[in-house]
């Protein structure tokens, strides 16, 4: 009957319980150690043990109930799921972080090199254009020459002069020709050493830019060991934190066989804590205590968590 009139008590406190509460370790705290080191082999015969959980779900037996030595008493099976799931998560991310490659890039492919030009052909187009130029002038100069020996004669026919002028004007029109054409080898031998410095300028710039997309790629593949580094670091020290905080999760068993005479719950503590005082009657054939029945307590523990303590 008083647990049903507490009951709603514990309900309106389960959700501030809920919250996430620091998991410390629990402590068991005999309150009569005279009584146990004369009456060592004698079990008590009423048992009180205070527990302290964050649901009222996580008290596994209730009034009236008939247990077992070991038998569980109290769990914070909620808390322990909850964090048992949390860390098969953050294994699986492990597994994917320790499994996960990374390539390297890599490096840019050399061209083959350019090769330099002889411009032979320029060359001769030139050397042609040249003499062609050469030989013009010379025939010029000899028509001037020999013209100028004609107008020295006296009673020459003018009809002979007037076609050495016209032989002198042909010679010209060549040599004219014969200018332009060397001035266009020249021209065509200056465009070949551009176009060629225009290819290796080009060749230089796009090695450059290769040379730094690489460096690039380097760089962001060197970011991303590190950052690959990192979180498998931050994974395993919160994988650590999570198993610390499970083996922290005091289970509590019963030391003896008996019956669960009352179940009095006390309220809430300032760490949000549930409290509760159960009752435990012990049969007359319970013997001496089964050490070892609280799993993952620690003797030396006194801060607030799953707290169990027993009392004659």
């Amino acid at each position: 009957m008083l647990f049903r009139n507490l009951f709603p008590y514990a309900l309106a406190l389960l959700t501030i319980g809920g919250v996430a509460i620091a998991q410390q370790p629990s402590s068991i705290t005999p309150t009569s150690p005279p009584e146990q080191s004369t009456q060592l082999n004698e079990a008590p015969r009423r048992l009180t043990i205070s527990v302290s959980v964050t649901d009222p779900d996580d008290l596994k037996v209730t009034e009236g109930d008939l247990i077992a030595v070991g038998q569980l008493i109290a769990d914070r099976t909620r808390d322990r799921n909850r964090l048992e799931a949390q860390a098969r998560q953050l294994d699986l991310t492990l597994q994917r972080l320790e499994h996960s490659t990374i390539t390297p890039p890599l490096p840019p492919a050399t061209p083959p090199p350019i090769a330099k030009p002889t411009y032979l052909e320029e060359t001769a187009a030139i050397v042609r254009a040249k003499a062609d130029v050469d030989q013009a002038e010379a025939l010029i100069t000899a028509k001037h020459q020999e013209i100028d020996y004609l107008g020295q004669l006296p009673h020459l026919d003018p009809l002979v002069m007037e076609h050495e002028t016209a032989k002198l004007a042909e010679l010209q029109r060549h040599h004219t020709a014969a200018v332009r054409d060397y001035q266009l080898a020249l021209g065509k031998r200056s465009t070949a050493e551009y176009d060629h410095s225009r290819v290796m300028a080009m060749d230089a710039s796009n090695r450059n830019r290769d040379l730094l997309g690489y460096q690039n790629q380097w760089a962001q593949y060197e970011q991303r060991l590190r950052d690959r580094e990192y979180q498998l670091a931050q994974t395993r020290l919160k994988l650590d934190e999570i198993d610390s905080a499970i083996a922290n999760l005091a289970v509590v068993r019963s030391p003896y066989a008996g019956r669960i005479r009352r179940i009095k719950w006390l309220g809430q503590d300032s760490s949000g804590l549930l409290s509760a005082e159960i009752t435990l009657m012990v049969r007359s054939s319970a013997g001496t205590a089964v050490p070892d029945r609280f799993d993952r307590v620690h003797g030396d523990a006194h801060t607030a968590g799953d707290r169990a303590i027993i009392r004659d």
